[in-house]
């Protein structure tokens, strides 16, 4: 039985006035394609969106002829592979880059056009600007990276000692804790450097803390100066310093204290500082067999460090004693 329709309806389902319609009044750019990728038909959106008076304009026309080789190029592979496969392509994101060197992004789905014996004859598309949503979405992710170099930024500088550049108490934790665990899974040797910069009280108190600054930033310079990459140096307290030497054993790590030991006195001269310049080190080997967290082999270094302080201050006397001694 035949279904009776107004006369408005049946006018509406003629298919050519529904393409028609379509192809005239929506927003989103609608193409048909042979198997070349010729156009044959786009929308008034479309044929607007290219500057173009009339749709009837792009007919016969290719993207090579609105855009730039860069996305025309790209644009053809797609669409023959298509038109090999018969496999659609949907909402996929294309970069538009054009003749003039604007830039635009669309989100386009493209289909396989078939005749009706299903033999592939062309292919039909739609695409819609999101050019706005995409640069916002540019500028958020530009935003993020930032936001996370600053971040980084921030998180370096706690760590770091203002004065020195060197790691202060809570970036050596940070970094030498990873380094020591590091190195005894690998099985390699570390020592642990404490050092004391001498008589940087006396400094402060004769000629003030900005000469008593400058010590501490030549002790740092001579430090950096003395350990490779790999090793880790910070400034752990007002006149105290610690090295983490990596992989460095015997021969190697004796030349490392005695560059620290006596190159404070070469770096003081070389900058003319009005003060004389030495630092106490203690020096604490361990093995990936050691025990011990770093702060309680720190502990051990500072021990260390203070027993070669006292050497040191009592050298001088038994050189006098011997020389009473031999004078008597």
């Amino acid at each position: 039985m035949r279904i009776l329709r107004p006369r408005w309806v049946e006018e509406l389902l003629d298919a050519p006035y529904l393409l028609d319609a379509l192809m005239d009044h929506i927003p989103d750019h609608i193409y048909f394609k042979d198997t070349k990728s010729r156009f044959v038909r786009v929308s008034r959106a479309l044929a607007s969106h290219w500057g173009l008076d009339d749709p009837l304009d792009a007919v016969g026309k290719t993207d090579f002829d609105f855009f730039a080789d860069e996305h025309a190029q790209k644009a053809f592979a797609d669409e023959q592979r298509l038109l090999q496969t018969g496999e659609q392509l949907a909402d996929m994101e294309e970069h538009e880059t054009w003749l003039n060197g604007r830039e635009a992004w669309v989100s386009t789905t493209k289909v396989p056009l078939r005749d009706r014996s299903g033999k592939i004859v062309g292919l039909f598309g739609i695409s819609r600007d999101i050019t706005g949503k995409k640069l916002a979405e540019l500028r958020l992710a530009e935003q993020a990276v930032q936001l996370a170099e600053q971040a980084q930024t921030l998180e370096e500088l706690t760590l770091l000692d203002e004065l020195t550049g060197l790691n202060n108490r809570r970036g050596l934790q940070t970094v030498g804790e990873q380094a020591l665990y590091g190195a005894r899974r690998a099985g390699t040797p570390v020592a642990i450097l404490f050092i004391d910069v001498d008589g940087l009280k006396q400094i402060n108190d004769t000629l003030g803390h900005a000469a008593g600054d400058d010590a501490l930033r030549t002790i740092a310079d001579v430090i950096r100066s003395s350990i490779c990459g790999g090793d880790v140096a910070a400034r752990i307290g007002g006149d105290e310093f610690c090295v983490l030497l990596l992989d460095k054993a015997g021969d190697v790590l004796e030349r490392v204290v005695e560059q620290i030991s006596t190159g404070a006195q070469a770096a003081r001269a070389e900058r003319s500082l009005p003060f004389e310049l030495s630092a106490t080190v203690g020096v604490c080997e361990i093995d990936a067999r050691t025990p011990g967290s770093l702060a309680q082999l720190l502990e051990r270094a500072d021990g260390l460090m203070y027993e070669q302080k006292l050497r040191r201050r009592s050298q001088p006397l038994a050189c006098d004693l011997r020389q009473r001694r031999r004078a008597g």
